[in-house]
């Protein structure tokens, strides 16, 4: 016992000295320790390239024997060769098949679904890539909880990594359910990229007028008479027209802003939590959220960085010695 013990010391002191700064029992990620520029995008909190093995870069196509497996598993399986067929999730371990199996089991009932966001728990941080992925991408509110409820808070470096780029997805809607996500799953690693995604403004850009608005008043006028001549008679027609007089507006294009109110909420949550104060009076001002995360967050999170790397490290206990007793066998009573 006594050798375990010194064993699982020199262990925690090793963890100690390897491991990054650490505050409040987190790790502070990079990303909010670096101002963000005033042009070009926002660095990437996380690099990408740790989800290569899920995006099908094997160069195998698992469409076919994903579309398999459910139909013959599951088409019209019932009782308990059903509930034995779930358990079979376990054999699909290569992360790169696992999109196309969900595409597959669209159609399938919730306990499929269940069963294989269960299997994903158990294949470790790519695992809970694929279940972020499914939070942000599904359209149906039900399985978008039961994916993110089985993420591990605070968020792992690959659910961090596909928040980040759901963050700067095109698509409003992928975007704004990114932003969810983080602030269920303690992902302050993408405040910057949350900054940014909470509003955007699109260009409208049509062939022709979007719309027009015209104010302005008619006079009527005599532009013309018409001679009108019978027996013994003589007369003239006038011709009435109309001038138009005021101002005509042409909208010819327009600029479209989106206000993603998940992505502000968690916003405000996560700097509120992590910076002590709250943070809810910056509103949508991005210009504002841009100099306070510059000015006031980011010495904020070095200054407690530089604090929590010059703890000195706690010194080890001896460990005694065994008693001499101890290390001598007992004697036998034969």
């Amino acid at each position: 016992m006594l050798n375990l013990a010194a064993i699982l010391i020199t262990l925690a002191v090793s963890l100690q000295q390897d491991a990054a700064p650490m505050v409040g029992g987190r790790t502070v990620p990079p990303s909010l320790l670096r101002p963000l520029p005033s042009t070009g995008a926002v660095p990437l909190a996380i690099d990408p390239s740790i989800l290569q093995s899920t995006d099908g870069s094997d160069g195998q196509s698992y469409e076919r024997s994903a579309k398999d497996f459910i139909r013959t598993r599951f088409g019209s399986r019932r009782g308990l060769i059903r509930s034995t067929n779930l358990k079979q999730f376990s054999q699909w371990t290569v992360p790169a098949s696992w999109q196309a199996l969900w595409d597959a089991m669209q159609d399938q009932h919730d306990d499929v679904k269940l069963a294989f966001f269960d299997h994903l728990t158990t294949q470790g941080d790519i695992g809970e890539a694929m279940l972020a992925k499914i939070a942000i991408k599904a359209t149906d509110t039900a399985i978008r909880h039961e994916a993110t409820r089985r993420i591990r808070r605070p968020a792992c470096d690959a659910v961090v990594a596909v928040i980040d780029l759901g963050l700067r997805d095109q698509r409003h809607v992928v975007a704004n359910q990114a932003g969810l996500l983080a602030g269920k799953v303690d992902a302050f690693a993408v405040i910057p990229a949350l900054i940014f995604a909470q509003a955007t403004a699109d260009e409208k850009k049509n062939d022709g007028d979007l719309a027009w608005i015209a104010i302005g008043s008619q006079i009527s006028y005599v532009a013309n008479v018409q001679a009108v001549v019978g027996d013994g008679a003589a007369a003239f027609t006038p011709v009435i027209s109309n001038l138009q007089t005021g101002v005509l507006m042409r909208v010819q294009d327009a600029m479209v802003y989106n206000y993603r109110s998940d992505a502000h909420q968690s916003l405000v949550t996560l700097t509120t939590r992590d910076f002590g104060q709250s943070t809810a009076d910056m509103g949508w001002d991005i210009k504002r959220w841009w100099r306070w995360f510059n000015e006031v967050y980011v010495p904020f999170k070095q200054a407690r960085a530089a604090a929590a790397a010059s703890v000195p490290t706690p010194a080890v206990p001896p460990v005694p010695e065994p008693p001499a007793s101890a290390q001598t066998a007992p004697a036998s009573n034969k």
